[in-house]
């Protein structure tokens, strides 16, 4: 067991745990031997951000919290593997984000919940842009980027934990000590960007992943390279000629990047224009080091980092 940056738990290498897995059922052992060779209950969530997320909800210690997915990954792009597979169906539940984000894992998913793992989607319990709260259809799938929503799911994803094992008690608590972090959270970004001019609140990004921190915190999204909130997309030239041309009558003196995918697109566009491109963390948590450690510090440090470039 080793702790954040931040103090949270995180549990055993996804890696470990899963070779472990699969030599149990390569021994032909039962769903309990599989179990044991975990080492104890787990929840899996998809992300590193949905696993910190997770982590402080499930503060009673009933389960360690793992990732799926490595850090840097692109969340729409990933697919899953065998090891994968294995991980999941030892879980005592699954924290996946929904609404499409998980692309090309939708369907692995899906199958490890028919076979009686519980997966708790973060975007069914969340109040979605592009989208109804009836049918999510079509929805915006990045709602992390808007603290206030994260927090409205975490009784929900507090009772999840329960259904699953933990102490009703104790998650009680922990909802309540997460929430607390997390209107914490949603002030001191407003408070990093508080000091960026109303006329210069105009976002360009990678692809369409902030529209619930524009709504959030009151920025305009200009446009993408990638115009979609998926980025298994091609920008095209007239595309990108018009979104240069819309740059230039906006005054925007950034592009936002995003770690897990290439800047060339950004870094061409940004070279005729003359403007900066700003790399964020949006889909993935950094390596240590990084600053964006946990989902709070990712929060921060994009705060941060959009306030340096636009204010």
């Amino acid at each position: 067991m080793i702790l954040t940056p931040g103090g949270r738990r995180i549990g055993r290498s996804i890696a470990a745990l899963a070779a472990g897995l699969l030599v149990v059922a390569a021994c032909g052992g039962d769903d309990d031997s599989a179990a044991g060779a975990a080492d104890g209950p787990y929840v899996v969530a998809t992300t590193g951000i949905w696993a910190d997320v997770a982590s402080m909800v499930a503060c009673d210690g009933t389960f360690d919290v793992e990732t799926l997915l490595p850090t840097g990954t692109d969340t729409h792009a990933y697919e899953p593997s065998l090891r994968d597979r294995a991980v999941l169906d030892g879980a005592a539940l699954v924290v996946a984000n929904g609404l499409g984000l998980e692309e090309r894992l939708d369907d692995t998913l899906e199958t490890v919940e028919d076979g009686g793992v519980p997966v708790f989607r973060v975007g069914d319990h969340v109040e979605t842009l592009g989208g109804t709260d009836d049918d999510h259809a079509g929805a915006d799938p990045h709602v992390w980027f808007d603290p206030t929503r994260v927090s409205a799911a975490l009784p929900a994803l507090g009772e999840a934990l329960v259904a699953a094992g933990a102490d009703s008690g104790r998650i009680d608590q922990c909802v309540a000590t997460a929430q607390d972090e997390l209107t914490a959270l949603d002030a001191s970004v407003s408070d990093s960007l508080a000091a960026i001019p109303a006329a210069r609140r105009v976002l360009v990004t990678n692809h369409d992943s902030l529209g619930y921190f524009a709504d959030r915190y009151d920025f305009t999204v200009l446009g993408s390279i990638l115009p979609s909130t998926s980025t298994l997309t091609e920008a095209s030239p007239g595309q990108l000629e018009e979104l240069g041309q819309a740059i230039e009558a906006e005054g925007v003196p950034a592009i936002f990047a995003e770690s897990v995918n290439s800047t060339s697109d950004a870094d061409a566009l940004a070279d005729r224009l003359g403007v900066e491109v700003v790399v964020l963390y949006t889909e993935s948590l950094g390596e240590p080091g990084s600053g964006a450690e946990t989902y709070p510090d990712l929060m921060r440090f994009d705060a941060n980092a959009i306030a340096n470039a636009l204010g």
